[in-house]
């Protein structure tokens, strides 16, 4: 939803003020209902949905703070802008620590009003974008958790990364025994064509990811950084991601996420991304723990006498 289609309530007892409103609003394109008392604002939320309310202080019967308070209650997530001719540090403080997520005194200008609404309900589209991608969060963990495979969870892993923030698509690549190579373990949303352009060599592909560094390829074409450029162009990939995987600290290999277009990661994404490298990393760690474990176990046997060899397999 566009934010110039967003529909916003006015709650004022004062004609002028509504008539002002719907103006300069209705003039942005957002859709604009009035109401003059609080009470009324509160019914008017309880027949329809609204993005964001303008609400004044001082108003007959319930206050504009009562009306913030119950909104909120009801609608956590709605953006709300208090407004006021009697306006003081003190009551301003008091909005916002009850949810508003601005404050205008009046009289204001045409640009004032345009400029906090806009900026009000960006901050909103954030906060649900951000409570959104955390609930998925939440959800593709469990079922990373719920799988002890290493390929599985590595492909849960690039599998979310694709699918909640809607890019392209995403791989794990890990260094070789020499340390001079990555191999592309999992990957999730690229072709098989471009999946096999040739070996990955740490040198000339994003290096600094291999020295810790998460790196940004805005233009994955045209960027030296990028062994394959012209077969990252053929695939449809603009910008990649690279992130580097860390098993007890030493880095292990890349978590790299490709875009379709011109992206640029919020610090909510980016935060994502990196919470589910570290997902990877524990499973690569564990793994590693696990093969250890497996290989003390088989030259245990290989040590005990036939009898208790036998008696330890069949535990």
């Amino acid at each position: 939803m566009g934010v110039t289609k967003a529909k916003i309530l006015v709650i004022d007892d004062e004609e002028i003020v509504h008539e002002s409103c719907n103006r300069i609003l209705g003039g942005e394109g957002y859709f604009v209902k009035k109401a003059f008392t609080g009470q009324e604002g509160l019914k008017k939320m309880e027949e329809e949905y609204y993005d964001l309310v303008i609400t004044d202080l001082k108003m007959p019967g319930i206050s504009g703070m009562e009306a913030l308070k119950k909104i909120k209650e009801d609608n956590p997530d709605i953006g709300i802008i208090m407004i006021t001719g009697y306006s003081t540090a003190e009551t301003a403080v008091e909005a916002m620590k009850l949810g508003a997520f601005d404050y205008l005194p009046k009289p204001f200008t045409p640009d004032e009003l345009t400029s906090v609404v806009s900026k009000a309900l960006e901050k909103r589209e954030v906060l649900i974008q951000t409570k959104h991608l955390e609930s998925a969060y939440r959800d593709a963990t469990k079922a990373i958790s719920s799988s002890l495979n290493l390929n599985e969870v590595l492909g849960l892993i690039v599998k979310s990364v694709v699918n909640l923030l809607n890019l392209k698509g995403c791989s794990v690549n890990l260094l070789d025994d020499t340390g001079k190579k990555l191999e592309t373990r999992v990957a999730f949303g690229l072709s098989e064509k471009y999946l096999a352009k040739g070996s990955i060599d740490a040198d000339k592909s994003m290096k600094e990811s291999l020295e810790g560094k998460t790196i940004f390829i805005e233009d994955a074409a045209n960027d030296p950084r990028i062994q394959y450029p012209d077969e990252a162009k053929d695939e449809g990939i603009v910008s990649i991601l690279s992130i580097p995987l860390k098993a007890k600290e030493k880095v292990v290999g890349v978590l790299r996420v490709y875009t379709g277009e011109s992206h640029q990661f919020t610090d909510t994404e980016m935060d994502l991304v990196n919470k589910l490298a570290e997902q990877a990393g524990i499973a690569l760690m564990n793994a590693k723990l696990y093969q250890v474990v497996k290989e003390d176990y088989e030259s245990l046997k290989k040590e005990l006498p036939p009898h208790l060899a036998d008696r330890l397999s069949s535990k």
